[in-house]
């Protein structure tokens, strides 16, 4: 009897041994599911916010192309030795202008006559027998006798270009002129040169064959 009682209270033992284990694996199971739930939930908000920032992406890239504007100054191909006016980009006419300007507007007495004659080189007919006849006669004997020295300041803010049509266009230049004769300075005066140009064909000294047809100089004010 006592053998059966002792049987009876050790099974009773070992089924409430054995209802303690499983409720704890019952209970480490369901903290793993939760921490698997977590990090599912984890991903799936990063997959999401993935989703959007891949669709904005997309869309700005979208809009950035559509609106670039790429802008190329390619010369055209020039015909055997000649180029027409409207195949010489913009900026060697300003170059062309600037030069000549210098020459004839920045000088010393005792070099304008050099300068004068590489200035001449710019000219066709009919501006190059007048500028024979007044600058490189009447002018630079003027020049020498009253030992006269001239600076030419442009300001490059100041510069406009304009094409006048198939043939020809203009560059206007405006600056400051300071003169001085004999060593005694004279007032400053602002300045505007309109200088109208074209093209010839070109050669070994003048790349694009640009040439000035005339110039006209006219006082501003400041």
């Amino acid at each position: 009897m006592n053998k059966s009682a002792k049987l009876s209270k050790h099974a009773k033992q070992l089924i409430k041994d054995t209802k303690v284990r499983e409720t704890k694996k019952s209970n480490d199971t369901l903290r793993l599911w939760e921490s698997y739930r977590e990090q599912a939930l984890l991903w799936r908000g990063i997959a999401l916010l993935q989703i959007v920032v891949t669709f904005t992406s997309i869309i700005a890239a979208l809009v950035f192309y559509n609106n670039q504007e790429i802008k190329l100054n390619v010369p055209a191909k020039p015909l055997p030795g000649y180029y027409t006016p409207a195949d010489v980009p913009e900026s060697e006419y300003i170059s062309v202008a600037n030069e000549f300007s210098n020459l004839i507007y920045s000088y010393q007495f005792k070099n304008a006559d050099r300068q004068f004659l590489e200035a001449s080189k710019y000219l066709i007919e009919p501006m190059l027998s007048q500028f024979e006849k007044e600058m490189l006669g009447t002018e630079l004997n003027v020049i020498k006798q009253s030992q006269r020295t001239q600076l030419y300041f442009t300001y490059p803010d100041r510069t406009t270009f304009e094409r006048l049509d198939s043939k020809e266009v203009k560059v206007s230049l405006v600056g400051e002129r300071l003169k001085t004769l004999a060593g005694e300075e004279l007032p400053m005066q602002v300045v505007k040169l309109n200088i109208t140009m074209t093209t010839i064909p070109r050669n070994a000294y003048n790349e694009f064959g640009i040439v000035v047809k005339s110039v006209e100089l006219v006082k501003v004010r400041r």
